[in-house]
């Protein structure tokens, strides 16, 4: 996760570089500003075999978050029309160094990963959401979450966190732990916003 992350420590990472951050972003005032692209993919969910349905993702950033759309047909690559998905806090857009969209081959399908990195003068880290079309919706299969912030006179604080929404499991600062089941709902992506992991309990002890 996050491959080609600089400051990668060997796990899977990604993050926000503090809880904070949320509440900053919520104060932000201010005109919206106009759409910024961002990052465009395309690919079929059944992987290789092209036996699903064909789809194309693209990532805006429109304001302070970044806004996922996906559009998908059983025939070919759709090239407009209204999109099947649309959610406009996919993922924070202040204080993103940068923000892509990745396609991964999971063996049984093809995932879309929503990839974002950051840093402000106290930190910085990574995070990805992975997204599948499963049961008839955009499903969150997974999140991770890893920020190191820079104390000063101190060593720094690495933070991490793996959610495995499938099967309902979290690895948080190392630790393993079971998750309440989530329904149908808590899995659909377009329910997802940044601070979700946070606001669910999936990332806190």
């Amino acid at each position: 996760m996050c491959r080609d992350w600089r400051h990668a420590v060997g796990q899977w990472k990604a993050g926000y570089v503090m809880r904070a951050v949320f509440c900053l972003c919520a104060l932000l005032g201010g005109a919206a500003l106009a759409e910024v692209p961002l990052s465009e993919v395309s690919g079929n969910w059944a992987g290789e075999s092209n036996a699903g349905f064909y789809f194309r993702a693209m990532l805006t950033q429109e304001g302070d978050t970044a806004r996922l759309r996906i559009w998908h047909d059983i025939n070919a690559i759709p090239l407009e029309g209204d999109p099947q998905f649309d959610n406009r806090e996919i993922a924070l857009g202040a204080f993103a160094t940068l923000q892509r969209l990745d396609v991964t081959d999971e063996g049984n399908g093809v995932g879309l990963i929503v990839v974002t990195e950051f840093a402000d003068e106290t930190g910085e880290g990574c995070e990805e959401l992975h997204i599948r079309y499963m049961d008839n919706q955009f499903t969150v299969t997974a999140f991770a979450i890893m920020s190191v912030q820079y104390n000063a006179g101190a060593e720094q604080t690495i933070f991490t966190c793996q959610v495995d929404m499938l099967q309902d499991r979290a690895i948080v600062d190392g630790e393993a732990r079971d998750l309440p089941p989530m329904d149908f709902e808590q899995k659909n992506a377009s329910l997802w916003t940044y601070g979700a992991a946070f606001d669910w309990g999936l990332c806190t002890g």
